[in-house]
């Protein structure tokens, strides 16, 4: 069962599931409140400025202002102050990266250590070289040992454990999550049955979520609870799209339809994030920076 946590760093704001979300596509520019970030995957990238250089330059090219990097704070902590400083030159904001699913079981020490190494960085990093936030990507349904019960309630346990310590250091935390939380119950205290996607949203600066599909209609109506709930509360709301060729069928990406299109789609969901009106913000990622940068260039080569 769940620990109830203190109400000095977070309240548990649960909603009810249920909010009508009608949006309208309209033309406009984007609100300051809306973000284009990435997901950037691979943390040697800070040990080669002339790559780094060369991506930071595509991101910018391309609109982006946020950026979830994965860094090896122990082998690269220099070289990834270094990163974040030039993002921050390029109006880039960037988010540590990190995750793994064996952190849900209360014996594992990884999040330990990664908390230990992210604050440790933040306190000897310079003002513009700082993390905006740490960035968790933690996928349970990727535990095949775990019962369904067991796997999602450690998750809601951790949740709320790791997001008190990461705001209990003055520290923002975000949350990778898919879209379909809501259909899954777990217990908070006292009570049973609580949706897992309140319990998330309820406790954590960001979530962004895996709204994997080919058009923007698709991804805000796999996405209508989420939105919802953010903007009667004080959650930032992220939509994903990817961009590789995953093998989990056609629809869950834009690597058949191309960049053009999923630029027109994302510009819809985009300005319908913005009528919707989140108070804490709303945005889009784009998963991941080097299947993006494959996308295009398979399609320069036509």
């Amino acid at each position: 069962m769940l620990l109830p946590i203190s109400d000095k760093y977070f309240c548990l704001r649960l909603q009810t599931a249920v909010i009508a979300f009608v949006a309208a596509i309209f033309a406009g520019t984007s609100s300051a409140n809306t973000s284009k970030a990435v997901w950037w995957w691979r943390s040697e990238d800070a040990a080669r400025v002339d790559v780094s250089e060369k991506r930071l330059a595509f991101l910018a090219e391309h609109g982006v202002n946020e950026i979830y990097f994965w860094a090896d704070l122990k082998k690269y902590p220099k070289e990834t102050r270094a990163l974040v400083k030039a993002a921050g030159k390029k109006g880039m904001r960037v988010a540590l990266l990190s995750g793994d699913v064996s952190w849900i079981r209360p014996e594992n020490r990884g999040f330990a250590e990664v908390v230990s190494a992210y604050l440790a960085y933040q306190k000897s990093a310079a003002a513009d070289e700082r993390f905006y936030a740490l960035h968790l990507d933690v996928e349970p349904h990727q535990d095949k040992k775990l019962s369904d019960k067991r796997k999602w309630q450690l998750y809601a346990d951790f949740v709320l454990r790791a997001s008190a310590e990461v705001h209990a250091a003055g520290e923002n935390i975000e949350w990778d999550i898919p879209f379909w939380l809501d259909n899954i119950f777990v217990e908070y205290g006292e009570r049973k049955g609580v949706s897992l996607l309140e319990v998330v949203m309820g406790c954590s600066d960001c979530v962004a979520l895996m709204s994997y599909r080919d058009t923007a209609e698709a991804m805000l109506d796999v996405s209508k609870t989420e939105i919802a709930l953010a903007a009667k509360g004080r959650t930032r709301v992220v939509l994903g799209a990817e961009t590789g060729e995953t093998g989990e069928g056609s629809i869950v990406t834009f690597f058949e339809e191309g960049s053009k299109v999923m630029d027109r789609e994302l510009a819809k969901v985009e300005k319908t994030l913005e009528s919707a009106k989140v108070p804490a913000g709303a945005g889009i990622a784009i998963h991941h920076l080097g299947s993006w940068e494959k996308l295009l260039e398979k399609e320069d080569k036509k």
